[in-house]
């Protein structure tokens, strides 16, 4: 009996911290259709238009903060560094993928747009604790919505709304930061592998 409660309580405690990831993204009305997204996993939405593929130049726009309830103890330059990161992973994904980053609107010219919509940061003293770990106390993560558009038009040529929590078995440096730079990578390749599908299904000349 003793030993049901206990569990009990452990996965009642694993859900209570691990409910950033849990939670389906807030949608924040940043992107500029909502209508085409596509449940792709638990905690992503997304949409991608074969048209995508016929772009070959990119602008990579500051990465916005629309947090409304974000951690307390993230200062703005916490947010700001979080921000630049962001913006700097993509701009590398595309340049990695031999695409040509520009900061002029013009035909065949898209535009990238992001927005965080939730950011927790790590809380790496309570992740040397073994039972933290098990439960994910102190992981940080973050939600976010982005969209690529034509720079001129603005058609919507892709979006996506998603949340990701960062490992909490990973032996972190003591950075308040890192889970949620490592949510960033990851969705940084996912992007990455999202351009290389588009690139495999254009026909070839």
């Amino acid at each position: 009996m003793r030993s049901s409660i206990i569990q009990g309580a452990f996965v009642g405690l694993c859900c209570f911290v691990a409910g950033c990831a849990s939670n389906p993204p807030r949608m924040t009305g940043f992107i500029s259709d909502y209508s085409k997204l596509q449940k792709v996993e638990h905690g992503k939405l997304r949409y991608v238009s074969s048209e995508l593929g016929d772009y070959s130049r990119f602008i990579v726009d500051p990465v916005e903060m629309r947090v409304s309830r974000d951690d307390p103890g993230l200062i703005a330059a916490q947010k700001a560094e979080v921000a630049n990161y962001m913006r700097s992973a993509f701009e590398r994904v595309l340049k990695e993928g031999g695409y040509h980053l520009t900061t002029r609107p013009g035909v065949g010219v898209a535009r990238v747009r992001i927005a965080f919509t939730d950011v927790q940061k790590s809380k790496w003293y309570l992740n040397l604790h073994p039972l933290s770990k098990v439960t994910g106390a102190g992981t940080g993560g973050a939600s976010m919505e982005g969209e690529v558009i034509d720079s001129i038009t603005g058609k919507q040529l892709a979006a996506v709304v998603k949340s990701g929590r960062g490992n909490q078995f990973e032996l972190d440096t003591f950075s308040a930061l890192d889970d949620v730079k490592d949510v960033i990578d990851k969705w940084a390749d996912e992007a990455a592998e999202r351009l290389k599908e588009l690139r495999r299904a254009r026909p070839r000349g």
